[in-house]
């Protein structure tokens, strides 16, 4: 598998003590500020409220209740909190030096993506759908996120937008658990398009060659 390099210009993670990234560092990153939190808060409350008006038209016993909350919250609030710059600079830059061999799987994209078997539970816990329902999105999910690892950074992001555009399309054909429409495609989103891709390397070069185009179109009105 091909990581992708961190620009030169993205400052390096901001970790805690002993260089520890902390609970905070594994959901944000180290050194999201709190208005980007916030965000992800919401964007896991907007999700929560979702399937809470769902449960009540679901014969769904309490723990299926819960199950459903702790999943969306997750699965929606990481699809913000993956596709933060503090996020992208830990999960993409070099692992921190305590972190074992678990750690090191789990920093990984691919690891990431390889332990999200909630599509996997929730076909096994819920009714509806056909039985291989779970298996078939986690195996989409970590599929996508191999191919955006293993792609050069300026096609990373083409393609996992392309990976979620045909779950998307792809979803309703495929009968699953009552209340779960949304899962398949929140999940590429967390885990194909938010998380596996990194910065983009040409942010800074980019930047610099629309400040000199604009320079040039000030400076030289003749030109056409």
């Amino acid at each position: 598998m091909t990581d992708h390099p961190l620009p030169a210009a993205v400052p390096p993670s901001r970790s805690g003590a002993a260089g520890r990234p902390g609970a905070g560092g594994w959901l944000f990153g180290p050194g999201a500020t709190r208005a980007e939190q916030v965000f992800a808060w919401l964007a896991a409350a907007a999700g929560l409220a979702a399937v809470g008006v769902a449960a009540l038209d679901l014969d769904w016993s309490w723990w299926q209740v819960l199950v459903a909350a702790v999943l969306v919250v997750d699965l929606a609030g990481g699809v913000v909190a993956n596709g933060l710059d503090s996020a992208k600079r830990f999960y993409h830059g070099p692992p921190p030096a305590h972190l074992r061999a678990t750690g090191r799987f789990l920093h990984h994209p691919v690891g990431f993506a390889a332990v999200h078997v909630q599509p996997i539970a929730i076909g096994l816990l819920f009714a509806g759908g056909v039985w291989w329902w779970g298996t078939l999105w986690w195996a989409v999910a970590l599929a996508g996120t191999v191919l955006v690892n293993r792609l050069p950074a300026h096609l990373a992001r083409p393609a996992a937008l392309l990976v979620v555009t045909g779950t998307v399309f792809a979803a309703p054909a495929v009968p699953g658990p009552d209340g779960f429409w949304w899962l398949p495609a929140v999940l590429t989103l967390k885990l194909v398009l938010a998380h596996a891709v990194p910065e983009g390397p040409r942010r800074t070069q980019d930047a610099s060659i629309i400040a000199t185009t604009s320079t040039v179109g000030r400076t030289s009105p003749n030109v056409r």
